[in-house]
């Protein structure tokens, strides 16, 4: 019979050779090295076999260094072997207390135990397995929903980010255009641009599966784009590659045509694509994400200009929309015939008087001629379509045109958030509120970090009287931009219908200010008194003309919803008879949309000067 203590001599031997602290050490490094790898050499573009033959390699070396820390040892000579215990060495070892001899075997226990679960999480998920990429999957593998990331400029050049930011839309536009597969819209995904955020919440904020990122790098006439796809449930990747050619406009499009179709392609399958799958745009499969025809260019300076169009329209300030006309103009005189230029010019226009100074019936009439021009060379085009729908309503108030339009263009792309906001807020003008309301909470489903849909959907919530629910949209609102004076002010005025006084006062405070009133303090304090106590409304009628004085701070339409609240119908009356004298026909859209207009329904002034501008068919609405 073998001496019981024999197993202990052994343990002891193991610590006195170090055995267990190489263990222990060797484990933690290695699973630290498979996840930085897991991690990082997608971002590289490495293979994903790279990342298997790192785990086979951690696995293989952990005998082997074992077996050299049980043979050699290192002393201040240098390695040599190690020499054999003393006499009684191994027996005091075996004698220590339990608290000196486990901690080190518990250590050793943890070390290997680290290494076998990344081995067996890198070599067994489906996305890494060699096998995977060449096997069908199962049907509950596959995605149907994706958000495209700003892909990272990495250009020597920061000014080239509106051509990484161009490649990244595109790319969305796309993917939009794969049957059944549901994409995260753009305004929400860009809301993420240069934010180090985990993408599993990323993923759950934007309700989607999987995740598109990648990089971009123009030089020396050439262009690299790295792309991978994230499975958003658990941050690892399913496939990544990467795409470097001359800088053409045809290899540029030839490189959305291959992303969008791979992509799908791993959508479908819940696995990384075979290599015949990435041989190139002509294996796509139909309805895949081809870029259309009607949206290129063989000429790259057009597309060019037409990113840096896009780029200036997606700031919404008057500079930015200014600059971004004379890029979409530039754009078409170097190619008539591409429509997404026209488009850009449409939706350009069409926000210039909104945002700037530009004379009102030359906003509308130029954006006209531009989304009729779109559709000439693509009558098929939905962004054309929605903005040809918007400008016609809103610059003519022609209604009927519109909603034929609007008709068409859900039929093309029913989930285009800007496009069903833009619906909402006619029907929200035309006091449809319920009808309205559809679409604006469709379109904030669609797109959850809009502004625009939020603070849409949170005005109509306004004119149903449903206040809380109102405030709470403004409040998103104000979570995406802080200082986005319309919701700011409507949020006051939430506040001041739900009584929370010292709310509204203390918002009105902050927008006032930002006005530049030097007694804002004074000014909130009797704007609110008249909401507070009937017996002080002139407080607030002397604070509304105030701040409508230079610098004005609040606008007509805001001035006659704070007379509405006070109750003072006929002040209200005459507001609106100055505002529409004043800036006809640009208000008049919203006129029956104002908060508590529905309290001048029967007052004749009210009735005559609705007539007057074309909107009396619309004025039941709010009776009902």
């Amino acid at each position: 019979m073998s001496d019981p203590r024999s197993y202990q001599r052994f343990f002891a031997e193991l610590k006195r050779r170090k055995v267990f602290r190489v263990a222990a050490v060797y484990g933690a490094a290695a699973f630290a090295v498979l996840e930085a790898s897991d991690i990082l050499f997608p971002r590289f573009g490495f293979e994903d076999w790279t990342v298997t033959f790192v785990a086979v390699l951690s696995l293989l070396g952990f005998p082997v260094a074992l077996v050299l820390a049980w043979v050699y040892e290192r002393t201040p000579g240098g390695v040599r072997r190690t020499e054999e215990a003393e006499a009684g060495e191994l027996e005091t070892i075996a004698a220590a207390p339990a608290a000196r001899r486990w901690p080190v075997g518990l250590a050793a226990a943890a070390g290997t135990a680290l290494l076998l679960m990344s081995v067996w999480w890198t070599l067994g998920r489906p996305a890494s397995s060699p096998d995977a990429a060449a096997t069908a999957a199962p049907a509950d593998a596959a995605y149907a929903s994706i958000a495209v990331l700003p892909f990272a400029n990495m250009s020597e050049d920061p000014s080239d980010e509106y051509f990484s930011d161009g490649l990244t839309e595109e790319l969305l536009n796309a993917l939009a255009r794969v049957p059944d597969l549901k994409v995260a819209a753009r305004t929400s995904s860009f809301a993420y641009k240069g934010e180090n955020q985990d993408l599993r919440e990323v993923g759950e904020a934007l309700g989607v599966e999987t995740i598109l990122e990648g990089s971009v790098r123009r030089a020396g006439g050439r262009v690299r784009v790295t792309a991978q796809l994230i499975d958003a449930a658990d941050g690892f990747h399913v496939w990544s590659s990467d795409w470097d050619r001359e800088l053409t406009a045809e290899n540029v499009f030839d490189i959305q045509d291959e992303i969008a179709g791979t992509v799908a392609r791993a959508l479908a399958s819940g696995t990384a694509p075979d290599a015949e799958a990435l041989a190139g745009a002509g294996t796509l499969p139909a309805g895949s994400g081809r870029v259309p025809a009607q949206v290129r260019t063989a000429d790259l300076e057009t597309y060019d200009l037409y990113l840096l169009g896009r780029q200036g329209w997606a700031s919404r300030t008057p500079d930015g929309l200014q600059e971004a006309v004379g890029y979409f103009e530039a754009a078409i005189e170097r190619d008539s015939s591409y429509v997404p230029a026209w488009v850009g010019l449409a939706a350009a226009y069409n926000a210039l008087p909104a945002w700037s100074e530009y004379p009102v019936q030359e906003g509308g009439q130029r954006s006209e001629f531009a989304a009729r021009r779109a559709l000439e060379l693509d009558p098929d085009n939905a962004e054309a379509l929605y903005t040809l729908a918007t400008t016609l309503y809103e610059y003519q108030l022609a209604f009927d045109e519109a909603e034929r339009l609007y008709a068409r263009a859900m039929q093309l792309d029913p989930d285009y958030s800007s496009g069903l906001t833009w619906f909402g807020q006619m029907r929200w003008r035309q006091g449809r509120f319920e009808e309205a309301l559809a679409w604006t909470e469709r379109a904030v489903e669609l797109d959850p970090l809009s502004l625009h849909a939020v603070h849409s959907n949170g005005m109509v919530l306004m004119s149903l009287e449903r206040w809380g629910e109102a405030l709470a949209e403004f409040d998103r609102a104000l979570a995406i931009q802080p200082d986005f004076y319309p919701a700011l002010r409507l949020a006051s005025l939430a506040e001041a219908y739900l009584g929370d006084w010292e709310g509204a006062e203390a918002r009105l405070r902050r927008a006032i200010a930002a006005g530049g009133k030097l007694d804002a303090d004074e000014l909130a304090r009797e704007m609110v008194a008249g909401a507070r106590d009937p017996a002080q409304k002139g407080l607030t009628v002397s604070a509304v003309r105030h701040l409508l004085e230079p610098p004005r701070v609040i606008g007509p339409a805001d001035a006659v919803e704070w007379l509405l609240l006070v109750d003072d119908r006929q002040a209200a009356i005459d507001g609106l008879e100055s505002w529409v004298e004043e800036t006809y026909p640009t208000p008049v859209r919203s006129l029956l949309s104002l908060v508590g207009i529905e309290k001048l329904a029967g007052e004749p002034r009210f009735a005559a000067l609705v007539e007057s501008v074309g909107m009396s068919e619309y004025l039941d609405n709010l009776e009902e």
